[in-house]
């Protein structure tokens, strides 16, 4: 897939410091932006990932983050993605006192997710535009295969 052709950005056309782009700086631009469509969500995915349950308690979720670090899980139910839930979603519950409520009561149902054969420019696109800070990795079966956040591509 060629990636689509477009007129450069003011920085782009005089460089960050002022200076006019060269032709090799122009080249090389393009040749980072063909790079990006070849690589693949599967190429920066994590695939170690940490998970929670629909009936699991939010406290066992917040120690799973704590624990490991990180900010959000996907929930699956027999190995089936059926949402995913963040530290966001565990702050709304404490909110209102509600650690033990289940996942199922607090997690996003509706999820964007991106198959592992997509390009990271697609990847990029929909963090860009929904505001998410991570997206589950599916394969071809819609299994779950992995994890991609903004700070695996940035």
């Amino acid at each position: 897939m060629t990636p689509p052709t477009r007129n450069p950005t003011e920085q782009e056309a005089h460089g960050r410091r002022g200076r006019p782009i060269t032709d090799h700086d122009a080249h090389e631009i393009n040749r980072v932006e063909e790079l990006s469509y070849d690589l693949k969500t599967r190429d920066v995915m994590t695939t170690a990932l940490r998970t929670a349950s629909p009936h699991m308690p939010l406290s066992k979720v917040l120690d799973i983050l704590r624990i490991n670090r990180i900010s959000g899980v996907p929930v699956l139910e027999e190995a089936k993605l059926v949402g995913i839930i963040s530290l966001e979603d565990i702050v709304r519950a404490m909110e209102k006192n509600e650690l033990s409520a289940h996942t199922s009561q607090y997690m996003t149902r509706d999820v964007v997710m991106v198959a592992s054969y997509d390009s990271i420019v697609k990847a990029i696109r929909i963090f860009t535009e929904k505001g998410l800070g991570r997206l589950p990795v599916v394969d071809e079966d819609q299994k779950l295969v992995g994890m991609i956040t903004k700070g695996d591509i940035t």
